[in-house]
């Protein structure tokens, strides 16, 4: 087999088979609303029915702050695919990247929210985290 000087790679073809079907792109609004509806699902499982065993004086409750924080999380970022549909799913215009951040500043706001209010709300009905 005989190397070629100049450019290693001109007797080879770099086929790639799969590549010549068109990527599914997925529809960043799809995406948005698929994680708006798990947060939804998140949310309700992981916080509303933590905050009704409290309401019902339930001897101890198991909860997770990092599960508490999955369903607001996929609220936010699934409005974010929603209204702002970046133009690929891994934002990289100037544009998309604007708004992650605006959006991922507005998650840490909303974390440190949702931790004050579920410790007074938990404080209120007689329990301490």
């Amino acid at each position: 087999m005989h190397i070629p000087e100049k450019n290693q790679n001109e007797d080879y073809e770099f086929v790639n088979h799969a590549s010549r079907t068109p990527k599914k792109k997925i529809s960043p609004i799809a995406l948005g609303l698929l994680f708006i509806a798990g947060g939804f699902v998140c949310s309700y499982f992981f916080i509303y029915q933590k905050l009704q065993q409290m309401a019902e004086h339930s001897a101890s409750i198991s909860y997770s702050m990092k599960a508490m924080m999955l369903g607001p999380m996929l609220l936010i970022f699934g409005l974010y695919y929603a209204v702002i549909r970046p133009e690929d799913l891994n934002p990289v215009s100037p544009r998309d990247k604007k708004w992650l951040y605006i959006f991922v500043g507005i998650f840490i706001v909303a974390m440190i929210a949702l931790y004050a209010w579920f410790t007074k709300i938990a404080s209120g009905y007689g329990y301490s985290l």
